[in-house]
């Protein structure tokens, strides 16, 4: 391919590919052949949970403070978020649980973030900002989508760019044990606890002390698109952190650039799969078989997929 011209590998045109992603580079190749070429754009977009969405909320709210100066309680309590935080329709009973507490934590979850942010030079915020870039030899162009793009108002300062990272917690059950009052006439004293509603309880996320691979590579691809100073802000409704090249050697120029040298392996071992099935799906499809246990246990990828997606997919198998 002559990258000067810019042009689409055949591979991906053959299979009406038209860009990749971090996100989507990073698919187990099952799960990408899945939601590229059994279900359409509009189905996969519905696939969503209370983390997923839950994090769209998060994002909106310090965006929208961030670049509009609105305070962050007006903000949560807009039209904009509170009809976004009614149109959530929860997989399960679980999903549901955990989307209620985010939504009740949400407040100081954001508010670490944007704490986070008042750690750099003072900046002009751009959210949602739409970029691209090619990293040859991979033979289509990468779409970037960063959350926040900034200028130093202070022209003596660096100017960042970066990635907000929500680390909600888990919701599971677990209900009060009731004491029988025959074997034991003390009565139970419930202790408040913020992180329970009914027989519902919430985990308190700590923050680690480096940064996940995935948000390592996403980074770097979006580093080399837009060319600023990055960082990456953590936030739990408990725990904030906010890294820069100035408190970690991972964000350093040198060890970006092999972060996206793994994000192009991704993207090259899934090409090297369209070059051989050279425009046929039914022989994509088969160099990228089901993982039947993942989708008997529901695992992360298939809890809440309709049962009519799957019957879809399977039907690419038939033997």
């Amino acid at each position: 391919m002559n990258n000067n011209l810019k042009i689409i590998g055949d591979c991906y045109k053959k299979v009406g590919s038209k860009h990749t992603s971090k996100s989507t580079a990073t698919l187990p190749h099952s799960i990408r052949y899945f939601k590229k070429h059994v279900i359409d754009y509009k189905e996969s977009r519905e696939l969503t949970n209370a983390g997923l969405y839950g994090g769209q909320v998060a994002h909106i709210v310090a965006q929208e403070v961030l670049t509009k100066n609105i305070p962050l309680d007006d903000v949560i309590n807009s039209e904009l978020i509170q009809t976004k935080i009614a149109e959530y329709v929860p997989i399960h009973e679980k999903d549901k649980m955990k989307f209620t507490f985010i939504v009740k934590f949400l407040k100081p979850t954001v508010q670490n973030h944007l704490d986070n942010i008042k750690e750099l030079p003072k900046q002009k915020w751009k959210t949602e900002v739409e970029l691209t870039t090619w990293t040859p030899p991979v033979q289509t162009w990468w779409l970037c989508y960063l959350d926040l793009v900034g200028k130093a108002v202070d022209e003596a300062m660096k100017s960042y760019f970066g990635d907000l990272k929500n680390k909600f917690g888990s919701a599971s059950f677990k209900p009060f044990v009731k004491k029988d009052p025959k074997k034991n006439n003390k009565k139970k004293i419930e202790k408040p606890n913020e992180n329970r509603i009914g027989d519902w309880v919430y985990s308190s996320t700590k923050i680690e002390d480096h940064i996940f691979t995935s948000d390592l590579i996403q980074i770097a691809l979006y580093k080399k698109a837009v060319g600023l100073k990055p960082f990456i802000s953590y936030a739990s409704h408990k725990d904030r952190k906010i890294f820069t090249e100035d408190n970690t050697p991972e964000l350093k120029p040198e060890n970006l650039d092999q972060a996206l040298k793994q994000l192009m392996v991704y993207e090259i071992s899934w090409q090297k799969k369209l070059e051989a099935a050279d425009g046929d799906l039914n022989k994509l499809a088969w160099l990228c078989p089901p993982d039947y246990s993942d989708i008997r246990k529901k695992s992360f990828w298939w809890d809440g997929v309709p049962r009519e997606y799957i019957k879809r997919y399977f039907k690419h198998y038939a033997v």
